[in-house]
């Protein structure tokens, strides 16, 4: 066996060009964090780590949450992810945030039933990363995701060959309407064999801003109603094994004052907290009697994209 200590210090004098190494040395970070994170949360595979998080509603939709597994949305990104994984036991990771973003974001669906799913299905599953990336998707991680992808622009499959690959049904349309078949015109849709409902699903998901809005009212209920782990700058509270309490970064979105209200960004704010598109970095310093650990369990956290 090869510890990651050696095969780190074996790429770095290497001579290589940083460009050629620097994803490779980032992902070994990354796993190394992601078991400390199973050594400090030994329950983090089913239990938030924001543990006042375990109050989420979430829905309950068993036929939604089957329709995700089985890549049968509507939305064909979500769908060929789906499918992929389920037939070959991977999934690239853009496209692992894609249905991660819309099982949770959109279905409201917790990020344990994706974590079970995903677990069972990976040909490569590692409990300690797949936990850790499923709980920040969920937001009761030490992160949260400061982005919410979209399930229909499909920005990252350009040239729609995914979609027909694990989609055959759709491979007959163009590739501006393939992402989003629902858009495309009845003569077209005619043309490529395609019948929405009958021949490739009806999206289960007609609106998504609104299903979107339901999810995050969840949250914000939730956090209004454990205001004793939201500290004065409407970041989330978590206690630590030590039983000492430090703060985690928690986005502008959720952020609340004392008496539950939104928090409103600060003047001229610039940085991580509300819901992108993109990915982003920085966030939250710890502080109180646990930033030591704290400090150390955010280590790695500002490149969520790096590994999934």
């Amino acid at each position: 066996q090869l510890s990651p200590r050696a095969l780190h210090f074996a790429v770095r004098d290497a001579g290589l060009p940083r460009e050629q190494v620097k994803t490779f040395a980032r992902r070994l970070h990354w796993r190394d964090l992601a078991s400390f994170h199973l050594s400090v949360f030994p329950e983090m595979p089913w239990r938030p780590i924001r543990a006042h998080y375990a109050s989420h509603e979430w829905s309950g939709d068993a036929s939604a949450l089957r329709a995700w597994q089985r890549g049968n949305t509507g939305f064909p990104m979500v769908d060929a992810g789906m499918r992929c994984l389920y037939a070959t036991g991977w999934m690239h990771q853009s496209v692992r945030m894609v249905v991660a973003s819309f099982l949770i974001e959109y279905l409201g669906i917790s990020w344990v039933d994706g974590a079970r799913w995903f677990h069972d299905t990976l040909v490569d599953a590692d409990l300690a990363i797949n936990s850790m990336m499923w709980q920040n998707a969920g937001r009761s991680g030490i992160d949260q995701w400061n982005f919410v992808l979209s399930p229909e622009t499909g920005s990252q499959d350009p040239s729609g060959g995914y979609v027909r690959k694990w989609v055959p049904e759709l491979a007959g349309l163009p590739t501006k309407h393939l992402h989003a078949p629902w858009k495309a015109p009845a003569a077209t849709l005619s043309a490529a064999g395609v019948e929405l409902g009958a021949t490739y699903p009806h999206r289960i998901v007609p609106d998504l801003p609104a299903a979107r809005r339901i999810t995050v009212a969840a949250l914000l209920r939730m956090r209004a109603s454990s205001l004793d782990f939201n500290d004065a700058g409407g970041y989330d509270l978590i206690t630590l094994p030590t039983g000492e309490t430090t703060r985690v970064f928690t986005k502008q979105e959720f952020r609340l004052t004392a008496s539950g209200l939104l928090k409103p960004p600060p003047s001229g704010s610039r940085g991580r907290g509300s819901a992108r598109s993109r990915h982003t970095s920085g966030g939250g310093r710890a502080s109180g009697r646990g930033a030591q650990l704290q400090g150390k369990v955010s280590t790695g956290q500002k490149k969520i994209s790096s590994f999934f």
